[in-house]
């Protein structure tokens, strides 16, 4: 019966102003079914969020804002269904650097008049200055950032979020569809964790609490969500009638213990040979990564999820869809990888690949920011999962490859506890660069024949993925684009995968066919 309006609103006077807001149930806004005025405040950097209340459930809005002069361009939104509802459309974003590219993915979606909701799991924005990433070789020259400089204070986040809101395709996919967003780490800066970041150094950017509390203000006023119980609490619950749940889930800021690191775990064992280096790897797994006290989410968070899976479920909800920022599936690095790199790889890159295929080969994950770095916590969700015969749903980004797999918990081995939809990225670059004296296909068939979660991957191109609920089925897409460095990038595939809904047990496994 609610949903959020969003616009900026700067007045002529640079202080403060109030508009009105209309809903209506027509274009021509001669249904007025709900109406209002607002404050435009520079405390919120004139972001201006209407809750609007009193609407239908399960029904489509037109909405605009009024000031003194002409209206804002008419904007097309929707609610949830309060009761049974037959299906829900959503498309899945992640990962879009803007100087890396045009946002094809955002104009492709916008379009498409089936997607009811948008969902970005992050990377919505990058902190990097100018030249860093991408580099100035690299960027497009008409992708320009706003400020110059990596964003530290307030005033450079906003200034950055106003940066990518002047791209035309991010606009329009704003103004035709309801979007439900999360943060990860580049909203905030590069490998984030509950005390600090990777690309976040004290002596010259500050006190760390400080900054992670501006970069939560600025998102929570540039992104169409409800205000949280403070600024860094952002996960939360979203019912879409009796099809689905969405938890919106933090991996980053509220509990996640610090990365840990292969290279360090690895490197006093390095000269003793391959024997010495997989002892250090068993025992640094043993010691370290399954320690049952390690956390991502955090006791708070972890329990308030394993909670909202058992009201999903007992309140008859068919889809369980935990919205989050990291890839869940163990991902192991194929031995024919290291043969994919280019001539020109630095020797410490090619050492580094060489281990991770050696971890591979003791089936161990190589990518320690994402749940492969956190296994008991990892474990404690599949489990609550599989316990409560969940049809879950795990949404997930950050890796800017698309990777669909379907998750087994330790406790019912031999069925599906979650489904994972890992999207691609909007246009930060994949495994292609990284990979790049592969033949076509043979990085996905690499990753595919080494890892038996997987059911689907696509490391060459940047898209977005979308997903059909019904009571009966999950029905995804990935659609790939040729090349992000134009704005008119063509299609190149369309990959569609199935699973089914089950009463008990879980889902079935994604079936994919091109």
């Amino acid at each position: 019966t609610s949903v959020i309006l969003w616009t900026r609103f700067v007045p002529a006077d640079g202080a403060s102003g109030v508009i009105g807001w209309q809903v209506a149930r027509d274009e021509a806004f001669r249904t007025i079914v709900a109406q209002g005025q607002v404050q435009s405040s520079v405390f919120s950097n004139y972001c201006v969020k209407v809750d609007a209340h009193g609407l239908q459930p399960g029904a489509r809005y037109f909405y605009r804002f009024l000031s003194a002069g002409e209206p804002s361009p008419t904007g097309l939104t929707r609610t949830a269904p309060a009761g049974a509802a037959e299906k829900l459309t959503f498309a899945l974003f992640s990962c879009s650097n803007k100087p890396f590219g045009y946002f094809r993915a955002y104009a492709h979606a916008a379009a498409r008049d089936e997607i009811d909701v948008c969902i970005h799991v992050g990377d919505y924005i990058y902190e990097y200055g100018r030249g860093v990433y991408p580099d100035a070789s690299q960027a497009v020259a008409s992708r320009t950032i706003e400020p110059a400089h990596e964003i530290v204070e307030l005033p450079d986040y906003n200034a950055r979020y106003a940066s990518y809101r002047t791209d035309p395709d991010l606009q329009e996919l704003h103004r035709v569809k309801p979007f439900m967003t999360v943060w990860d780490d580049h909203e905030l800066t590069n490998n984030a964790w509950r005390d600090g970041a990777q690309n976040h150094q004290p002596e010259s950017e500050g006190d760390w609490v400080v900054r992670r509390v501006l970069a939560a203000k600025a998102y929570g006023d540039w992104m169409p969500i409800r205000p949280q119980l403070s600024p860094t609490h952002i996960y939360r619950r979203l019912d879409w009638g009796t099809l689905a749940s969405f938890l919106m889930i933090d991996t980053r800021l509220i509990g996640r213990d610090e990365q840990l690191d292969w290279r360090a775990a690895l490197a006093p064992a390095m000269a003793d040979g391959e024997m010495a280096v997989a002892k250090a790897a068993q025992t640094f797994v043993r010691e370290r990564l399954a320690d049952p006290a390690r956390t991502l989410l955090g006791a708070e968070q972890e329990a308030w999820t394993t909670r909202e899976l058992q009201r999903s479920r007992a309140r008859g909800a068919t889809w369980q869809v935990l919205a989050q920022q990291l890839v869940m599936a163990n991902q192991i690095v194929p031995a024919a990888l290291p043969a994919m790199l280019p001539d020109d790889t630095s020797e410490s890159t090619k050492s580094w690949i060489a281990t991770g295929a050696g971890l591979g080969r003791m089936g161990v994950g190589w990518n320690l920011d994402a749940w492969s770095g956190y296994l008991a916590g990892r474990e404690r969700l599949l489990g609550a999962c599989a316990q409560q015969g969940a049809n879950a749903l795990v949404l997930s980004g950050d890796s800017h490859n698309a990777w669909f797999s379907s998750l087994e918990a330790k406790i019912a081995p031999g069925r599906v506890a979650a489904l994972e939809i890992a999207s691609g990225s909007v246009t930060s670059p994949g495994f292609e660069r990284t990979f790049s004296k592969a033949e076509a296909g043979a990085r996905e068939a690499a990753f595919k024949g080494a890892n038996p979660d997987l059911d689907f991957c696509d490391v060459s191109h940047r898209g977005y993925a979308t997903t059909t609920l019904t009571a009966k089925s999950a029905t995804t897409e990935w659609i790939a684009f040729a090349d992000v460095l134009s704005a008119d990038a063509p299609v190149v595939s369309v990959t569609k995968g199935v699973a089914e809904a089950r009463r008990a047990g879980g889902p079935s496994r994604w079936s994919f066919s091109s």
